[in-house]
């Protein structure tokens, strides 16, 4: 169940456990640590790995990775908005706007995560 918000009905097996979630991604991207997943309008995905460097991957990838958390996490966040997923945690982020801290990974070295941001923790149950 995710904390701090309601039931989340099942959405798709390979999302079934945050490893899996993570494994899912891994596949796409081995070393990524986060994913910002922008609105859909803005057809923009990116993928950082731990030294804050953004992912250079093709858009079919990108996308790959934002629709399996927004399947997996669904109904928790507003997807018209920007979000970033912390894979070691499994934590839902709300990014930060372009002129706070984190917005740019490496300026304050945190990803921007934040208590004050955090949206849910996928705890590795669907239901």
């Amino acid at each position: 169940m995710l904390s701090g918000s309601l039931p989340m009905p099942q959405n798709d097996l390979t999302a079934s456990t945050r490893k899996s979630l993570g494994d899912a991604i891994g596949d796409i991207a081995r070393t990524a640590v986060l994913v910002r997943i922008f609105p859909e309008r803005r057809a923009a995905t990116y993928l950082f790995e731990s030294d804050f460097n953004r992912m250079s991957l093709d858009r079919d990838a990108e996308e790959h990775a934002a629709r399996l958390i927004r399947q997996t996490l669904g109904g928790v966040a507003d997807w018209r908005l920007a979000h970033d997923f912390y894979l070691p945690t499994g934590e839902l982020y709300l990014t930060p706007e372009p002129h706070q801290n984190g917005y740019i990974p490496e300026d304050d070295q945190s990803f921007g995560l934040t208590p004050t941001r955090l949206i849910a923790i996928f705890d590795g149950e669907s239901e």
